[in-house]
């Protein structure tokens, strides 16, 4: 029966500490924090890949925005229409936003197209 006993209160330890140790392998996976740049007349990098709930900075040029654009209007040469509900991202802005869900993300700097545009690919 003394067997018994420390054999169930083991078992019953190694749950509780197993199942902490998961949470805690879980928590210590970081997201990142990820830099796009103005350089001249393009964004940099003109590609970004990122994973759900990493953060990404926008350092802008006085003279650049990012205005978050659908496909389509990425993929017309001169569109600049902003996606309802895209990040818009201001002249010389520096900010950010946390990507939330498995994505690309479309944008271009409205005075510079078709040249200037850039992908956010999230995964």
């Amino acid at each position: 029966m003394k067997n018994l006993s420390k054999i169930l209160t083991s078992i019953f330890l190694l749950m509780i500490f197993g199942c902490s140790k998961e949470e805690n392998i879980a928590n210590n996976i970081s997201n990142q924090t990820l830099e796009i740049t103005t350089s001249g007349m393009d964004f940099v990098p003109k590609t970004l890949n990122c994973n759900v709930g990493d953060t990404i900075e926008f350092k802008l040029g006085a003279s650049h925005n990012a205005v978050e654009v659908s496909a389509d209007v990425y993929n017309i040469p001169n569109g600049t229409t902003p996606l309802e509900n895209g990040f818009n991202i201001g002249y010389g802005e520096s900010t950010y936003i946390i990507v939330s869900e498995a994505k690309t993300h479309y944008y271009v700097c409205q005075p510079h197209v078709p040249g200037m545009k850039g992908l956010i690919i999230v995964e």
